[in-house]
């Protein structure tokens, strides 16, 4: 009799004992977050991946830039930029050598340079340069003079529409500055003695 007491007793403990871990037993709790340990925003707490995890995606940020990378969010300093837009020029530098030579020898040689106003230098109103290949800019009567323009790494090309004749430079282009240098070499000969002038003039604008 006590045999069967002690097993019905040893039965109900284990019963027991089940029902209390049963009864303790807690459900996980739920937190949302970025489980991707690659992501930037990862969260070690986070049980389930709600889909809000960032990378570092590097590329031009700058929206007006040729490169731009809707994706990027973080600038890696790449950026490049057109000529196209509209400029305002600011100031001229010219740097100018003259060179006189007989017989193939230099007798005088002279550097000159000097900067000046847009204004001072003849230039009136803003450059534009449109995406279509036309430059437009104020010739010297107060009119709108529309020409052409190639660019081909850093030399520009621009054709006059009148008479079709061409200028070259070369140029350099950030965000807020365009600098463009047109340079010329002139030589002639009078009783034996030759005279050389180079000059390069550099056309200072900033962005409008």
């Amino acid at each position: 009799m006590k045999k069967v007491f002690y097993t019905l007793l040893a039965v109900s403990i284990i019963f027991a004992a089940c029902k209390k871990e049963e009864d303790e037993f807690v459900t996980p709790t739920l937190v949302n977050g970025c489980t991707d340990t690659s992501a930037t925003n990862y969260n070690t707490y986070a049980t389930n991946d709600d889909g809000s995890c960032i990378y570092i995606i590097s590329g031009c940020t700058d929206s007006i830039a040729t490169n731009y990378n809707i994706l990027a969010n973080v600038d890696d300093g790449s950026c490049t930029y057109s000529i196209v837009g509209v400029w305002i020029p600011n100031t001229v530098s010219v740097n100018s050598n003259q060179t006189a030579t007989v017989g193939g020898q230099i007798v005088q040689s002279y550097d000159t340079s000097y900067t000046m106003t847009a204004q001072e230098a003849g230039i009136e109103g803003d450059i534009e340069f449109t995406s279509d290949g036309s430059v437009i800019t104020t010739n010297n009567d107060g009119d709108l003079e529309t020409d052409s323009y190639t660019t081909s790494g850093s030399n520009l090309i621009v054709t006059n529409s009148n008479d079709g004749s061409t200028d070259d430079a070369t140029y350099t282009v950030t965000k807020t500055d365009l600098a463009f240098t047109i340079s010329e070499t002139e030589t002639e000969t009078d009783m034996g003695t030759t005279f050389t002038s180079t000059y390069d003039m550099t056309i200072n604008c900033t962005r409008e």
